[in-house]
């Protein structure tokens, strides 16, 4: 069986007592981004899953066989990332090498899977220039070329693109996808970067501290959240603290500091006369700019409540507005619009009315954090 088709299986690791479990797959030819904004948990993961540190409990299979005891050199698993430098006394095509010769493979192999491997990661002509020359997207395609030449079943990547400026960081991501597709390679991407796992995750976990909050597709992330955590800190959402008035067919129906009234769908475990967490995306906010004083405001109780807002701030994102408002409470929300003609008119200072139908929003159970 060739070793890009091989599956990885994490079953209730733990790095530490106490620590959360946590539960993973991954197939060849597909991509599993895990996000966290915490570089030193995405290194933990990274380091249980190469053999570089002992896990505390839990289980790490690659094609049904328990390798959590295996020391790093035999493992499957291997891992790429900045934390892991060039050796800089060596050339391009020594650093490829050298875990082949350590391994005693043969001379001419060490030289076939070199020579196969510049011409994957487009390293030609660069056989012996020193690591201090390389840029640092040339660097990194040597990171990942030399795991490469070991043929791992599983190519773990450890937050490879930070640092690169943004034409390396498409080009990379690029490379990457056409690696996972082209030669069936099992990925584990661990990035910080949101954008990262939505242009190369097939499937996207996304962490809260040590903690899997939430696995699934984007859509799953953004439109399913499983709590606030994932809403605000994957999907980018509004928060806002609310006392819930009432819930009807899944609608909670609320108030914010000072009784503006708001409504959203309830996440379980929400009731009424209790605090909630309501969480909404910037981009599903609708936004009226009044020309005169009194004429959006409806009182259709079928019609979404309107919050009257103060634009506090505008800015051009080239293929979208981003405004923050103020809300007669003191709080604030950023709403995410097209660039319309309209909005290029608008100043800081203006009045708007502020709504989103309930199923645009979802109110969790408040967790203590205020905002």
């Amino acid at each position: 069986m060739s070793p890009f088709s091989l599956r990885l299986v994490v079953n209730a690791l733990r790095a530490f007592s106490g620590a959360s479990a946590l539960s993973f797959s991954a197939s060849a030819g597909s991509c599993l981004a895990i996000v966290n904004d915490r570089a030193e948990c995405l290194s933990v993961v990274a380091d249980m899953l190469v053999g570089q540190t002992a896990v505390h409990a839990g289980r790490i299979e690659v094609d049904g066989v328990d390798i959590t005891t295996l020391p790093a050199g035999r493992r499957p698993c291997v891992l790429a990332g900045w934390r892991d430098p060039l050796f800089a006394h060596m050339n391009v095509q020594a650093n490829l090498a050298f875990a082949l010769r350590a391994r005693g493979v043969g001379t001419q192999a060490v030289a076939a899977r070199v020579r196969a491997v510049l011409a994957l990661l487009g390293l030609d002509g660069l056989e012996n220039a020193s690591p201090l020359s390389l840029t640092r997207e040339q660097t990194l395609r040597v990171m990942i070329g030399r795991v490469l030449v070991l043929d791992p079943a599983v190519l773990v990547l450890e937050d490879p693109f930070t640092s690169l400026p943004p034409v390396s960081r498409v080009a990379m991501r690029r490379l990457v996808g056409r690696l996972v597709q082209a030669r069936g390679l099992c990925v584990v991407l661990l990035t910080r970067e949101r954008e990262d796992a939505l242009l190369l995750g097939d499937t996207i976990a996304y962490m809260s501290g040590m903690e899997i909050v939430q696995t699934g597709t984007a859509l799953d992330l953004f439109n399913r959240p499983a709590c606030d955590r994932v809403a605000t800190g994957f999907g980018h959402a509004n928060s806002l603290t609310v006392r819930v008035a009432s819930i009807d067919d899944d609608v909670a129906r609320a108030h914010l500091p000072g009784g503006l009234p708001v409504e959203a769908m309830a996440a379980p475990d929400v009731a009424a006369d209790q605090l909630a967490t309501l969480c909404i995306r910037p981009d599903r906010i609708a936004v009226i700019f009044p020309t005169r004083p009194g004429m959006a405001v409806s009182a259709d109780p079928d019609e979404p409540p309107l919050l009257e807002a103060t634009l506090t701030d505008l800015r051009q994102m080239g293929d979208h507005v981003l405004l923050r408002f103020r809300l007669a409470n003191g709080e604030e929300l950023l709403a995410r619009r097209p660039p319309a003609p309209g909005l290029q008119r608008v100043k800081p200072g203006q009045t708007a009315m502020l709504a989103w139908q309930p199923a645009q929003a979802i109110a969790f159970p408040f967790r203590g954090e205020m905002g």
